[in-house]
């Protein structure tokens, strides 16, 4: 597939992060246009590339799904940095940059003759970021770990399962997906500033604070109340009912949430009005939260006879939020409107073929993105392929 000019053409990024964090901020700029060099190491390549899924279950560096989706639309290039040439490559590569991202464990980069202080001297606009659990300073600055640490520290994971069971780890390692999408805001920031001042910058991003982020509500509570919240399973604090409940099938299910009275009205109305929906034990939504045991196995029998999506349907319009729930083959395959958006795209790998991937989700009226596989260089291709720009020969 050929990508479009996208928003970001002209910038281009000197990428040495690996696994997920650092590669996922990298892969949105590269999708909406930008040139992201990614540079592995020949000794100790991406670790990414040996983890699951791989194309037809055979475990190989160029078969997961997980490393191509994490860099797609790159140039790719192996170098061996702590070798005098190799560095002399990489800086020459930093020099004709506009942007530099790592994810080493704090202190590494620096170690390697690559930290921000040493690139100023190459480049004195250069923009680098670093990604990290715990950031570059402070006592535990030096921890190593990945996404799923990241949820834990911050706290995620005491709030995730049901209250009377052990924390549940949530199916995917969310610190990983999520500070990337902060990552690149504050790239995109920094790009701009540059613009207006004619400056760079160093950007310190940490999964612990971003994570933090998206619960800051149980801060709010122990801030203001020395409350320490913890799980509830699918239930919520401001809405009742609010869950996941059974609809006909085998493994099928139904999302719903009532937040107030005209909403709760509307879900009655969707179940023909049951004589028991008018028992003072759910007329209020304090009345419900303290019946919720008993409301939740009263939806639950009345879910249950239905198809998931005429069950979504029949709720949406009676004004009930609510949703099915879906796996990847009903995203894939079967949900009309990711269809008519065009969500997904097919690209042709040279190892693992044709294969699936989700476009960027942002859609620009203008200049937008355009997806593309990975693209592997060996050295001697990607240096006549820059070599006007790195001034090699």
């Amino acid at each position: 597939m050929t990508a479009q000019k996208g928003a970001l053409e002209g910038i281009r990024v000197c990428d040495f992060s690996w696994v997920g964090a650092g590669p996922l901020a990298t892969k949105y700029l590269a999708d909406f246009g930008a040139q992201v060099i990614k540079i592995e190491s020949i000794k100790h390549p991406d670790i990414g590339r040996l983890s699951a899924p791989f194309k037809d279950n055979i475990i190989h560096p160029d078969r997961s799904a997980f490393f191509l989706h994490s860099n797609t639309s790159k140039l790719s290039i192996t170098l061996n940095i702590r070798h005098p040439k190799g560095l002399e490559i990489a800086k020459k590569i930093v020099k004709i940059s506009d942007i530099v991202m790592e994810n080493f464990t704090p202190g590494v980069i620096n170690k390697l003759g690559l930290g921000y202080n040493e690139l100023k001297k190459i480049k004195p606009d250069i923009i680098m970021a670093s990604s990290s659990i715990y950031g570059q300073t402070g006592p535990k600055t030096r921890f190593s770990g990945f996404g799923n640490s990241g949820a834990s520290i911050s706290g995620h994971y005491m709030l995730t399962g049901w209250p009377d069971r052990d924390p549940v780890t949530p199916g995917i390692a969310y610190a990983d997906v999520v500070q990337p999408l902060f990552t690149a805001a504050a790239l995109m920031a920094a790009i701009d500033y540059r613009e207006r001042t004619g400056k760079g910058q160093y950007i310190d991003t940490t999964q612990v604070e971003t994570m933090a982020q998206f619960i800051s509500p149980a801060f709010l509570d122990y801030f203001a109340n020395g409350t320490i919240q913890t799980r509830q399973g699918n239930r919520s604090t401001y809405a009742s009912p609010h869950g996941v409940f059974p609809s006909k099938g085998e493994d099928r299910w139904c999302a719903l949430a009532v937040f107030d009275e005209k909403e709760w009205k509307g879900l009655c109305n969707a179940m023909q009005n049951p004589s028991w929906a008018q028992d003072q034990k759910f007329t209020t939504f304090i009345s419900r939260k303290e019946n919720e045991d008993e409301l939740e196995t009263l939806i639950s029998k009345w879910t249950v006879n239905y198809d998931r999506d005429e069950l979504v349907t029949m709720l949406q319009n009676a004004g009930v939020p609510s949703g099915p729930v879906q796996d990847a083959s009903d995203l894939v395959d079967r949900d009309p409107q990711l269809r008519e958006r065009q969500s997904f795209v097919k690209l042709t790998h040279p190892v693992i073929g044709e294969c699936n991937h989700p476009v960027p989700p942002v859609k620009l009226s203008k200049r937008g993105s355009g997806i593309t596989i990975q693209i592997v260089f060996k050295l001697f291709h990607l240096l006549n392929k820059t070599s006007h720009l790195l001034c090699l020969y």
